[in-house]
Formats: C-alpha cells, sequence, structure tokens
C-alpha cells in the first residue's frame, strides 16, 4: 500500500536527519516550545485540554490526540515527541471527564471532537497557539480511535487519522447487543473506571452502543474511510479491544473497498502498549513523515 500525495512539501523536509524520539530539537527562543492550557466550549461546558506548542513561529499543523474511556492513557509521551517533530499537539478531556463540565457520554465523546476540530480551525487558535487549521491530523487511542475515525468522515479536508488500538463501537454494540451475558461481563468489567467519569452506570453507556450499533459500526463508512490516509496500530493480547473484532474486519473492509492508503501494523503486547511506547512512536512518526498536505 502507498500514501497519497496532499502537498508538494513534506511536513519534515527540513528536519530529515532529526529524530524527535532520541533528539531536542533546537528552540526557537522567540517563540520557544512550551504546552499551555487550553479550553474551549462544547454544548455550553467548558471543556479542558493542553496544548503542546511546537517552537518557532508556525503557523504549524496540528495533531489532535484523542484519549480514550476513561482516560487514564493520555499518551502525552506522544505528544511531546510530535511536538518536537513539528506539530502542535493538542489532548482535551471529553465532557464529564477529569475536570471537564458536563455529563459523560459515548455521544459527547463525538460531538466534543466536532467542537475541538472547529477550536483549532478558528482565528483564536491560529493567532494564540500558532496553529494552521487547515492541516490537522486525527491521532486516536481505543475509544478515542473510534472517534478519530468516526469524526474524519464529516471532514473531507481531514485526511491523515492514527487508529491506535482503536474501538469499533457500533460492531461491539451489534455483539453485545445480541448476548445478554457478554453485556453485562461488559459492565463489570468497566465498572472500576465509572469512578473517572460522570455518568449514572456503565449499563447506559454500552446501551449507548447497541442503541447505535448501525451508525457507529466504522465498516458501514467504508467508502469514505477507504479514500483516507490510514495508520492503524493494534496489539496481539489486546483483551479491550480485541483484534478479531476492532482489527481484523476493518482492515479487512478496507481491502475489499479498494483502499490505496492503509497501513497497518500488529505488535505483541496489550492494550495500553506499555511495553512498545517506543515501537509505536518510531511507527507513527515515521507514517508523519510521510504526510504531504
Amino acid at each position: 500500500m502507498t500514501f497519497l500525495n496532499f502537498s508538494e512539501v513534506s511536513i519534515s523536509s527540513t528536519m530529515q536527519n532529526f529524530d524527535p524520539i532520541t533528539q531536542e530539537v533546537l528552540n526557537d527562543p522567540e517563540y520557544p516550545a512550551t504546552l499551555v492550557p487550553a479550553t474551549f466550549q462544547s454544548n455550553g461546558c467548558k471543556i479542558l485540554g493542553t496544548m503542546f506548542m511546537a517552537s518557532g513561529k508556525g503557523p504549524h499543523p496540528v495533531i489532535l490526540l484523542l484519549h480514550g474511556f476513561p482516560g487514564n492513557e493520555v499518551n502525552y509521551d506522544l505528544a511531546h515527541i510530535f511536538r518536537r517533530q513539528g506539530f502542535n499537539v493538542f489532548v482535551f478531556h471529553y465532557r464529564g471527564s477529569w475536570g471537564s463540565e458536563g455529563n459523560y457520554l459515548w455521544k459527547q465523546t463525538i460531538e466534543d471532537t466536532a467542537e475541538a476540530i472547529k477550536f483549532l480551525k478558528s482565528d483564536l487558535a491560529k493567532e494564540k497557539y500558532r496553529i494552521d487549521g487547515n492541516k490537522i491530523i486525527l491521532v486516536g487511542y481505543s475509544m478515542g480511535g473510534f472517534a478519530a475515525l468516526y469524526s474524519s468522515i464529516f471532514h473531507d479536508k481531514i485526511n491523515n487519522i492514527t487508529f491506535l488500538a482503536g474501538f469499533n463501537a457500533g460492531l461491539f454494540g451489534e455483539i453485545i447487543g445480541n448476548n445478554k451475558g457478554l453485556f453485562q461481563y461488559s459492565a463489570n468489567t468497566i465498572l472500576p473506571s465509572m469512578d473517572f467519569v460522570k455518568c449514572e452506570s456503565a449499563e447506559i453507556l454500552l446501551t449507548e452502543m447497541v442503541d447505535n450499533q448501525a451508525e457507529w459500526n466504522l465498516i458501514n463508512h467504508i467508502e469514505k474511510l477507504s479514500q483516507k490516509n490510514l495508520l492503524i496500530i493494534s496489539a496481539l493480547n489486546d483483551s479491550t479491544a480485541p483484534i478479531e473484532i476492532h482489527h481484523k474486519p476493518l482492515v479487512g473492509a478496507l481491502k475489499l473497498a479498494g483502499a490505496k492508503n492503509v497501513e497497518e501494523h500488529i505488535l505483541e503486547t496489550s492494550h495500553s502498549f506499555s511495553d512498545k511506547r517506543l515501537a509505536i512512536a518510531k511507527i507513527i512518526c515515521t507514517w508523519l513523515d510521510k504526510i504531504k498536505f
């Protein structure tokens, strides 16, 4: 599989010999690399986030780095690496989680992602955070991977998406909707995570998946997704997003649809990639290096 060419000049054309994983970038004293708090509004609620700002005047392309449920793994290590590579990186917390206002629901992770994209395209983001809102890349982990892929189908100009241990919420909803025992087992499994979100019960979240199983099944949007430039990284021993459900059917459907710009990796590790952090950083950085806007 090959990659789409989105322009004549690569983001990394001036950084070909630089390794953002192991090297520090030479800092611009006037426009230094930094990280700052950044907030936006979603349906009247304040959403809390962090903006990692790359060195240099910019404007910089920006990575919207979407965490999963409930957000214990925020992938800040990757954010710092991407920032050294020349990208601004924005991480935020969905409504009802980690201090953001409102209540937590799966559908609101989608809505909040849409509002985050609007925020990154705003004049405020351009002026205050040195962002090029026309160059947005989505990198989503776990349920954030679902939010990234699903959100991209509504944005024709957002073509570069990483699906990291991603979750196909609709397909999972179909499976648990047809198996009451598995539904309850899943509710018990995610129960410890409910302490970190403002939501009445795990059953409410799982019922959302069941009720939206057709719309949220990424395979049902394969025509649009097959036109994107996708990096799909999964974990062989993943018990949270097993590859038999969340990776293989999606990749298979993309191949059947004739997708030409898909890169896939299955690493021998678990859902959090705890022993493969450098490996996933290298894979994603190499992929980012090839992107041309």
